[in-house]
């Protein structure tokens, strides 16, 4: 939705659109001891949204709330883990909202639960 809405923004938008995305990817969760879980890309999410402007930070929390209610695990959990990190609450329960109407509900909130675990480990 809030990427449509960016879409008559300049071309920044869309370059920090793919950082952002590339920030998920990258390196890939389980790859290597050091990322078991995604705490390199949690830390690197955070970083770059306490790195950008208040519109681009506008911006990343839309886009990191959207991916906070996706059925992919990895993107979900990490997400809940930023927004909890950025004290994000209200976005934080609306995740857990969202899981709980899901048919692997318990399963994706326990994910949310390692990525809050995660942030309070690894962000200061």
């Amino acid at each position: 939705m809030l990427r449509r809405a960016f879409e008559f923004m300049s071309i920044d938008y869309r370059l920090l659109e793919e950082d952002i995305l590339r920030l998920y990817r990258e390196p890939i969760v389980g790859a290597n001891y050091t990322n078991t879980y995604g705490e390199e890309n949690l830390i690197n999410l955070v970083n770059k949204y306490r790195s950008l402007s208040a519109e681009e930070m506008d911006f990343m929390r839309e886009l990191v709330t959207d991916f906070s209610r996706s059925p992919d695990l990895s993107s979900s959990y990490v997400s809940v883990g930023v927004l909890h990190a950025l004290g994000m609450s209200k976005q934080v329960e609306e995740a857990y909202s969202w899981a709980q109407s899901q048919d692997n509900g318990g399963q994706i909130m326990s994910h949310f639960d390692i990525g809050k675990s995660l942030a309070d480990h690894f962000i200061t």
